[in-house]
């Protein structure tokens, strides 16, 4: 996983959301860059565990 692309794509939407002109698009970008995060997270989780021997 490339993470500096989900990186960078998470913080081009929340600029967007922070500079949306309405409500709707607001709402759509902020959404996206939530879903980056949880993403981000999900995949340095996985990538944190152990491997079972």
């Amino acid at each position: 996983m490339d993470f500096n692309y989900y990186y960078h794509r998470q913080q081009v939407s929340q600029m967007r959301a922070d500079t949306a002109a309405c409500d709707a698009a607001r709402l759509s970008h902020q959404w996206l860059a939530d879903a980056y995060m949880r993403l981000i997270s999900h995949a340095r989780t996985q990538r944190a565990k152990p491997v079972a021997a």
